[in-house]
């Protein structure tokens, strides 16, 4: 017997390893921002891995009878996250609005996500349209959000910031694999069982990301202790007789 040319990834069982490799790496995040209290994009990304962790693990509870709100609850949640992860790069950036503008701006692109959800809800479109709506909502988020952790290079030069731009931009990758999935299976050129199937390699790929997304944000926030130590140091040398 010919053996499968895949292997194939059960998604349910992908959603709760999610659920606990988000919670692993928000526990890590938030021990990292105890030693560095100025990195505020650790604080906030422990933050959004709980809020995604609460999202995915609410997804898991989905059954045959499961209400519309369910769905976009939890996909809500995802979404803030990034949103948040969003904004609290851009402080770190030294973006110099309160914690109360970014928290309204985060609200604000969940309110629009909930706004178009529902009203596709109402018109009767499918599951699947939530679904596209959701991905490009993270994907773009995300993808922006690797560009702003990119180009803060610019200022300060810290060179373990293309991890967590790269790691970014892979799960901005996945869901916009994710959104082409979703247009093949509409026009019925994929079928919605292989379709999940390469979903699973998608998932796992985003996993894989957020856990390096936290270890390049993690460096980035060592790196720059290290710097400013340095400066502090040569500073002092410079003014001493």
């Amino acid at each position: 017997m010919a053996r499968p040319m895949y292997v194939h990834l059960h998604l349910p069982t992908l959603d709760v390893v999610s659920v606990v490799a988000t919670l692993v790496a928000a526990g890590v995040s938030l021990l990292a921002w105890y030693r560095h209290r100025d990195a505020v994009a650790l604080r906030s990304w422990a933050a959004a891995l709980v809020l995604g962790s609460v999202g995915t693990l609410l997804f898991t509870l989905r059954g045959p009878g499961t209400s519309a709100a369910l769905f976009v609850a939890a996909d809500a949640l995802t979404v803030a996250s990034f949103a948040t992860m969003w904004v609290s790069m851009r402080r770190f950036n030294g973006d110099t609005a309160p914690p109360l503008r970014m928290t309204i701006i985060a609200a604000a692109i969940t309110c629009v996500f909930v706004l178009l959800v529902t009203v596709s809800w109402q018109m009767g479109a499918a599951l699947r349209a939530q679904s596209l709506v959701y991905s490009l909502f993270v994907g773009g988020l995300a993808l922006v959000t690797a560009w702003e952790t990119w180009h803060g290079g610019r200022q300060d030069g810290l060179r373990s910031r293309r991890l967590a731009a790269a790691a970014l931009a892979g799960i901005a990758a996945a869901r916009l694999f994710r959104v082409g999935l979703l247009g093949l299976d509409w026009f019925d050129i994929v079928d919605p069982e292989t379709a999940d199937m390469l979903w699973g390699y998608g998932m796992y790929l985003s996993t894989v990301c957020v856990l390096l997304v936290t270890f390049g944000l993690v460096l980035m926030a060592n790196e720059r202790q290290h710097a400013l130590e340095t400066a502090a140091s040569r500073g002092i040398g410079a003014a001493s007789p």
